[in-house]
């Protein structure tokens, strides 16, 4: 195992922290992987499936002093994995479901995970893979991360590729309904809401203002958008939305953060329609994607190969990421 290859490089073992065997950094970003004994792991795994932040594991991460760590080590036929984020642009839970996303389960936030996976699935990877063990393919994994996954900050996308976001196919959704609520008829103006959408499932935090609506779509994927665009895309109604004559695939909720509690949006919602000449442009992605607002956000929409890219017409910055089956569902081609 050459991990050099790999960007990485062995921490000094006089250096680490207590409770860990091995430890290796990664050179282009401030990451590192740790594999623990079992005294250490057993006391993380309690207090980790007790609360995904747990202020031991985030002391443990602060201590192995970098942005990201992803801690594992051996059980029976298991290994098991903590990763943990302190700064938002990596989501523990997104981090670490690539690394295991065909073969093992992950729980947790955009702070701190925990997953499981089979060692003889990851003893069959490493064989089909030619690599010498787990901490290899971990490695590897972390690595292709942060090298093989596209980051797109769409401000500036959107200034170097004109000519290619024209080049794109031209959609509009079909007239089927969405449902909206105003933000403020939630929590009051100033109040935190967070949403949980489908390219981002650990949480995004917005306040509520006059002008900002949250919809629903026909999967019941929720997320934000401010009055000017929504009026320039939908037609609105005063009739209010029946999950059940919807048939949506899940029950949407918001979290009132300054009240501690959950709402569920069914009964506050009404129905719009799409107006028919608001068109976007859209690509299928090959890769697994991050798009960002600017070089300066933290929050970004996540799109797995097959998922599309989608760019407003009326605001090349716009970009986000929709679902194949949200995209096939709710869209069509449009020659405007």
């Amino acid at each position: 195992m050459n991990i050099a290859d790999m960007g990485f490089t062995e921490i000094d073992k006089s250096i680490l922290p207590d409770g860990i065997v091995e430890g290796y950094a990664y050179g282009k970003a401030n990451c590192k992987l740790m594999e623990a004994e079992n005294d250490l792991s057993g006391r993380l795994t309690k207090v980790i499936s007790e609360n995904y932040t747990s202020e031991e594991f985030r002391a443990f991460a602060e201590e192995a002093d970098c942005d990201y760590l992803l801690l594992y080590w051996r059980r029976q036929e298991e290994i098991r994995l903590m990763s943990f984020s302190r700064c938002s642009d990596v989501r523990a839970l997104e981090f670490l479901d690539y690394i295991i996303t065909d073969f093992g389960l992950a729980k947790g936030n955009a702070e701190s995970a925990f997953g499981r996976i089979s060692t003889a699935v990851l003893d069959a990877e490493a064989f089909r893979e030619e690599i010498s063990g787990y901490t290899e393919f971990l490695l590897r994994m972390s690595a292709n991360y942060f090298e093989k996954c596209d980051w797109v900050y769409a401000d500036a996308y959107s200034a170097e590729n004109k000519e290619y976001i024209d080049s794109l196919k031209s959609y509009r959704k079909r007239r089927v309904p969405w449902a909206y609520i105003r933000t403020t008829e939630i929590v009051p103006a100033g109040g935190r809401i967070k949403i949980k959408s489908l390219e981002n499932e650990s949480g995004l935090v917005i306040t509520a203002k006059e002008d900002t609506f949250i919809m629903i779509g026909c999967r019941g994927e929720v997320y934000d958008m401010n009055f000017e665009k929504f009026s320039n895309t939908y037609e609105t109604t005063d009739e209010h939305l029946d999950i059940f004559e919807r048939m949506l695939d899940f029950l949407p909720e918001v979290e009132a953060l300054d009240e501690n509690r959950f709402i569920t949006l069914d009964e506050l919602a009404k129905i719009c329609y799409p107006i028919q000449k608001a068109v976007i442009k859209a690509v299928q992605i090959d890769n697994r994607t991050k798009v960002f607002k600017n070089a300066d956000s933290t929050e970004y929409f996540l799109g797995r190969p097959g998922d599309f890219m989608a760019v407003r017409m009326d605001d090349y910055s716009d970009i986000y990421i929709i679902q194949n089956e949200v995209f096939t569902r709710t869209y069509e081609e449009s020659s405007l």
